[in-house]
């Protein structure tokens, strides 16, 4: 029992032995350990979020540099036994840049090194671990270990790119290694260094997304500068444009004189540039003289004679430009030392543009343009004058051969009332003696002063008709005369169908005596015309006439009356030889005769001339249908009268 008893209290001492035994020498330092490492973790969980909370995205190298410091110097603060150093990788070899607490040597900054290890570290991307024990004698890192009185270090890559590393960090322990194999710094290492290189990616994205943004918010105001340029170009080109309508519409519109075509163009001008003064000066070479012309703008009429340059005074802007044909532009006239002031300061100009005004390269004149304000001229001004300048040089040009042809028209429309006095004052002393001649040669031909031979007979039958041809003449000259006057007609409604009739019945002795068959026609509902019946009866005599007289024997005359909506057509057809294309332009003119049948047949040349000026006072129109050998149609439409007449036809007013 007593044995029992024994060997049962020993059993349990022993497992109280054991017991005491595992506690102290595995469960104690197992729970130390666990306790330990729960504080390591809440310490890098509080680190880890205090890192969290402020980080942000660098702008620049120099705040990335700034976070690398916060970061080292929270990492001092968990670890204040140890030391810093950074390296960045330059040209292949590892600048110092920066460092954290005192060294055995004060570190010095750029100093380079080449580092094998690190080069290793740098492409790697790994932590390396290095003691001072096991380093070879010859290697930079030994040497660097031992300027610095460093016996343990973690080097520790960031800040990648282009797949190696560009920085490094060196932890550098306050012992060798440890021989629990413990390292509490390198999970801090590891999370700085994946901190530092997550931050340097999102700020390279950043960068590039910024370079890119810059350059396309540069591309996007080129663009914009571009089209403001453009809207601009634009703008400047239509008024341009609408300036040089303006010229273009107000010169070739009414205003056909020197004076009023120059105001015209010289006020748009003005209006273009904003300008004050605005003058051409063209050469006068009588005067070898520049001389303002009429109509500028800004000058009275009664000072532009005050300016006047001779050409041989290369002193005056003006003159130079003018003789070496290129433009001119001063901001300030008054103080240009190229510029003569006291023609500056005559209309008290201050920016001053000049522009030669050429015509077949030759130079007449100049555009002189002046404003009383400073420099407020630009280039692109002085070339929308230099293209002004080619319109004014023309126009100007027109303008002159316009002057010219208007004194010319005048002197021949002088000449030509002269010779229309003169042939109807001829024309009246000539009717009296032939009126005269034509009676005795009358009274001798019937017998009554005496018999007559033969050959006296046969003499004055030619003498008689000769008289009447003369006779005609003068009337065809004195009619003539009348129309190129303001002659009176007297207008009335008339019947176009018993004109046709009347004459048609006139002329049909003339048509039998030269075996030519004449007929006439007209639409039964051809309605009046306004007209004057003696005019309009000589009109259509006249065509009647031609046509025998031209017509040969057996030939066909037909004259006609038909209605073509607002006119009254009458017609002369006849089936003669016609009348070739070259003459046909012709034929109106007067004293006009056709070149195969003028010596055949006897007329003055004016018939057709009359035609035409009488329908034409009446609103009409004459004109002619022919080909050689297929007759001729001559026709001439009047405007029908109104059933309520007011006026007289347009042509007819006034006479």
């Amino acid at each position: 029992m007593d044995q029992i008893v024994f060997s049962l209290t020993l059993t349990v001492f022993c497992a109280f032995l054991v017991y005491w035994y595992i506690r102290f020498a595995l469960i104690l330092p197992l729970e130390g350990r666990t306790r330990e490492t729960e504080r390591s973790f809440a310490r890098f969980t509080a680190f880890s979020r205090e890192m969290m909370d402020h980080v942000y995205v660098p702008e620049s190298a120099e705040h990335y540099g700034d976070i690398v410091n916060y970061y080292m110097v929270k990492l001092h603060k968990a670890f204040p036994d140890s030391s810093m150093l950074v390296f960045e990788s330059s040209e292949g070899r590892w600048k110092l840049i920066n460092y954290l607490k005192n060294f055995k040597a004060e570190p010095k900054l750029m100093t380079s090194y080449q580092l094998d290890v690190f080069d290793k570290c740098a492409s790697d991307g790994e932590p390396v671990r290095m003691e001072r024990a096991s380093l070879d004698g010859s290697s930079e890192v030994e040497a660097l270990f031992d300027s610095f009185g460093i016996v343990s270090g973690v080097a520790v890559p960031f800040m990648h790119g282009g797949g190696q590393a560009r920085r490094i960090l060196l932890y550098c322990e306050p012992c060798a290694g440890r021989r629990d194999g413990a390292y509490p710094e390198e999970p801090y290492l590891r999370f700085i260094a994946a901190q530092l290189n997550a931050i340097h990616k999102t700020s390279d994205k950043l960068v590039a997304a910024r370079k890119e943004q810059e350059q396309l918010r540069g591309e996007l105001n080129a663009v914009l500068r571009e089209l403001d340029m453009a809207g601009s170009r634009l703008i400047r080109g239509a008024k341009e444009r609408k300036a040089l309508y303006e010229v273009v519409t107000k010169v070739t519109g009414e205003e056909t004189d020197v004076a009023k075509g120059t105001s015209a163009i010289l006020n748009v001008v003005a209006k273009m540039v904003d300008a004050d003064v605005v003058s051409c000066l063209r050469f006068d070479e009588g005067r070898n003289e520049l001389v303002v012309t009429p109509g500028s703008f800004g000058i009275p009429d009664e000072e532009r004679m005050r300016y006047s340059i001779p050409v041989d005074n290369l002193a005056s802007a003006s003159v130079r430009s003018f003789l070496n044909g290129k433009p001119f532009m001063s901001p300030d006239a008054q103080n240009d030392p190229e510029v003569q002031p006291q023609h500056a300061k005559l209309w008290s100009i201050r920016s001053l543009m000049i522009v030669p005004i050429a015509l077949h390269n030759r130079t007449i004149g100049v555009l002189r343009v002046g404003s009383r304000r400073k420099d407020c001229f630009t280039q692109d001004q002085l070339e929308f004058l230099s293209i002004i300048a080619d319109e004014l040089a023309i126009i100007m040009e027109m303008i002159s051969l316009y002057e010219n042809v208007s004194a010319t028209a005048k002197e021949l429309a002088q000449l030509n009332k002269l010779k229309d006095e003169f042939l109807s004052t001829v024309s009246h002393e000539l009717k009296t003696p032939l009126t005269t001649i034509k009676g005795f040669v009358s009274v001798i031909l019937s017998g009554e002063v005496g018999p007559l031979s033969e050959q006296q007979a046969n003499f004055l039958s030619v003498v008689d008709q000769a008289t009447n041809r003369l006779t005609n003449l003068i009337s065809n000259l004195l009619d003539l005369s009348r129309l190129n006057g303001k002659v009176e007609m007297e207008f009335a409604v008339i019947s176009l169908k018993d004109l046709i009739r009347d004459s048609a019945a006139a002329m049909l002795l003339k048509a039998k005596e030269k075996g030519i068959s004449l007929s006439f026609s007209t639409d039964e509902d051809l309605p009046p015309v306004f007209a004057d019946v003696r005019w309009i009866s000589q009109v259509i005599d006249n065509l009647l006439i031609n046509a025998i007289k031209y017509s040969g024997r057996g030939a066909r005359v037909v004259i006609s009356g038909s209605t073509k909506g607002e006119v009254a057509v009458v017609c002369v057809e006849d089936t003669g030889p016609g009348i070739p294309p070259e003459e046909q332009k012709l034929v109106f003119d007067k004293f006009y005769r056709g070149k195969t049948n003028a010596s055949q047949v006897p007329g003055t040349g004016l018939g057709l001339a009359i035609s035409k000026s009488v329908v034409e006072k009446h609103g009409g129109k004459i004109w002619l249908e022919s080909r050689a050998g297929s007759g001729s149609r001559f026709l001439f439409a009047l405007p029908v009268a109104k059933q309520k007449r007011g006026a007289v036809p347009a042509d007819a007013a006034g006479r």
